[in-house]
């Protein structure tokens, strides 16, 4: 008989939303990324009917917005990685930033002063990856397949993995070294919060138990195959 042994974290990239003061559930969590910001001239002005791209670096694929009247652009729905950003408006030179990475449920900001030019002409914009979030007050923090590669996890059970996260309690470490995060398993405390308070999403979608608010599913821990 061959055991296979995998982790079931390939699909669901664990997300810990850590609320702030008030500490509400979190129900609008994305499985994505959005790319944001305001382009402008040399004087400030909004430039309107700018064109921006972004290109995913793995995937070759193109997304695209154009400023809006007040120079604001608006990217929703990127697969997390790593992106180029172009923008580019008759009259200016076009603007490249280099790649940056964005992870996910992340909202980042990029501005982006235009240079009256040729089109044609482009210029490399240098500076530091958008890396803070001026868009939302939420604190989160993200469990990526790196720490997941790299922590030993014994049991299995992903839900384990929220301990990481600061202000992340259990008051009964024993229900996490369980496989079964979804009939008995425990449960996190967040912030002070009770377990009744966590909520658990699935690619974006719900996943907690009505009865207890346990996840709803899990991917199994082990596979025994027959030959």
């Amino acid at each position: 008989m061959r055991k296979m042994q995998y982790l079931g974290l390939g699909a669901v990239l664990c997300a810990l939303v850590l609320l702030l003061a008030s500490a509400n559930v979190v129900c609008a969590q994305e499985v994505t990324a959005t790319i944001t910001g305001t382009v402008t001239d040399s004087t400030g002005a909004a430039v309107a009917g700018a064109t921006v791209t972004a290109k995913s670096v793995e995937r070759g694929t193109v997304f695209k917005d154009v400023t809006n009247e007040v120079g604001i652009y608006r990217i929703t729905q990127l697969p997390v990685g790593n992106y180029d950003l172009r923008v580019e408006k008759e009259g200016f030179q076009t603007a490249l930033f280099p790649s940056f990475t964005l992870v996910l449920n992340q909202i980042a900001r990029i501005d982006v002063a235009l240079k009256v030019g040729q089109v044609s002409q482009a210029i490399e914009v240098t500076g530091a990856a958008p890396v803070l979030k001026t868009e939302t007050t939420q604190v989160d923090t993200i469990i990526n397949a790196a720490t997941n590669e790299a922590i030993p996890l014994a049991t299995r059970n992903y839900v384990e993995l929220t301990l990481l996260a600061p202000g992340t309690v259990t008051t009964d470490p024993h229900s996490l070294n369980t496989g079964d995060n979804t009939g008995s398993g425990g449960r996190p405390l967040i912030n002070g919060n009770r377990e009744q308070s966590n909520n658990f999403l699935l690619d974006g979608m719900d996943n907690n138990q009505v009865s207890d608010n346990l996840p709803g599913f899990g991917q199994p821990a082990w596979i025994h195959t027959r030959p």
